[in-house]
């Protein structure tokens, strides 16, 4: 009975332990289609400035061990995104020297489970700086999205990967729904 019981804590206490997961960023937008860009190039540019060690915890007993990191470039996979977006929009997306530039800056983007005994809670936030740039005409815009999540057991690398993505498309999906930054394209082309 002794050795069923130290078998039942050993396995609970290696439920709450988490491996480090590493994920991929894919942002998708639904921009509906509009004529604002027609016969105007743009560039789109992504920039990670998010501080070094990953995204935040899984949680648990080991909560320490249990980081969530990025495996694929986060400026490209952003700005990725957005071009998806302004190429719905009707600009021409190009790699040289365009009429309209923009530069994405992933500022933050966090997967963090503050429990320390139990994956309960888990906290998510995005934010994204963007720039337009348009001759000497400039465009600043900050978008940010945030989530509360509740899971009773350990997330797979699937669904974490999943909810981040699905946080930061909804915040890239901000920018186009920005009036502000659509009368100003207007104005500006």
């Amino acid at each position: 009975m002794k050795n069923l019981l130290v078998l039942g804590a050993a396995l609970l206490l290696s439920a709450c332990a988490h491996s480090p997961l590493q994920i991929w960023l894919q942002p998708q937008v639904q921009v509906a289609p509009e004529a604002i860009g027609e016969g105007f190039s743009m560039t789109v540019n992504g920039i990670n400035e998010l501080p070094s060690g990953g995204l935040g915890s899984l949680g648990g007993v080991y909560a320490d061990t249990a980081q969530v990191s990025i495996g694929n470039d986060a400026g490209e996979a952003i700005a990725a995104g957005l071009r998806q977006g302004f190429s719905n929009w009707s600009f021409r997306i190009t790699d040289s020297a365009a009429e309209v530039q923009v530069t994405a800056k992933l500022v933050k983007l966090t997967y963090n489970s503050p429990n320390t005994v139990y994956t309960t809670e888990i906290d998510t936030s995005a934010e994204i700086h963007l720039e337009v740039k348009i001759g000497p005409r400039t465009y600043f815009g900050t978008y940010s999205a945030s989530g509360k999540d509740r899971n009773l057991v350990k997330p797979s690398r699937e669904e974490v990967q999943s909810r981040v993505n699905s946080l930061l498309s909804a915040t890239l999906q901000r920018a186009f729904a920005d009036e502000k930054l659509k009368n100003f394209l207007r104005t500006n082309l």
